[in-house]
């Protein structure tokens, strides 16, 4: 991780429930109650986005780098099941600013690349994070939102969470601005929007360019 304060707790191994209930944004599109993915499928499901040209963050190791962490916030990794795989918990103690210039000061965050930003210039694009209730001190909502630094963002979306880990996604409309980008697209989350230290236990998030079709 690039910035201090992170907590790591690596190779804790926790007696996890081993399955997830998809909600109203399931992977199929359809409800079904009684189709309950492992971490293993959501995960897999989550990564499977890279093939088609979009970008999947986990809290594995070799993600780490990817993440920045905003003063305020706390992140502890854990080992999940059979250890492999990681979900990362997220406390924010520092309540949610927006007068903050920075995108990264107010929360965890990921950068996507440039060239992402002009993929999706004028496209719809899909967020998906898989995310439950934390075990301990748990936040009933978190929010989470896409920015293009540049020309606009999706606003802050309160997310409800569960027991559970589950996919939830929403959509955003890059704008089609004259020319290029020149600044790379961010994705934000704060798990506390009061600051009263709630926390969020997150397995990922994943970032889509939308088909035309569906646009």
């Amino acid at each position: 991780m690039a910035r201090a304060g992170i907590l790591v707790a690596g190779a804790v191994g926790l007696a996890v429930v081993a399955a997830g209930v998809l909600a109203s944004t399931n992977f199929l599109g359809i409800d079904l109650p009684f189709f309950k993915p492992s971490e293993r499928e959501l995960v897999t499901r989550m990564t499977e986005v890279t093939a088609l040209g979009g970008f999947a963050v986990t809290f594995a190791e070799s993600d780490a780098p990817r993440w920045q962490l905003a003063p305020g916030q706390k992140l502890e990794r854990f080992s999940l099941g059979d250890g492999q795989f990681t979900f990362a918990r997220l406390t924010s103690s520092g309540a949610l600013d927006n007068e903050t210039p920075k995108w990264s000061e107010r929360g965890l965050s990921f950068t996507l690349p440039l060239e992402f930003s002009n993929r999706s210039k004028g496209r719809r694009v899909e967020i998906g994070v898989v995310a439950r209730s934390s075990q301990a001190n748990s936040a009933g909502a978190f929010s989470i939102v896409y920015a293009t630094q540049q020309a606009g963002n999706s606003g802050w979306q309160v997310v409800e969470l569960s027991p559970i880990f589950e996919l939830k996604t929403f959509v955003y409309t890059v704008p089609s601005i004259d020319g290029e980008f020149g600044n790379s697209p961010i994705v934000v989350v704060h798990s506390d929007a009061d600051g009263k230290g709630h926390s969020t236990e997150l397995l990922g998030i994943y970032v889509k360019i939308l088909p035309l079709a569906d646009s």
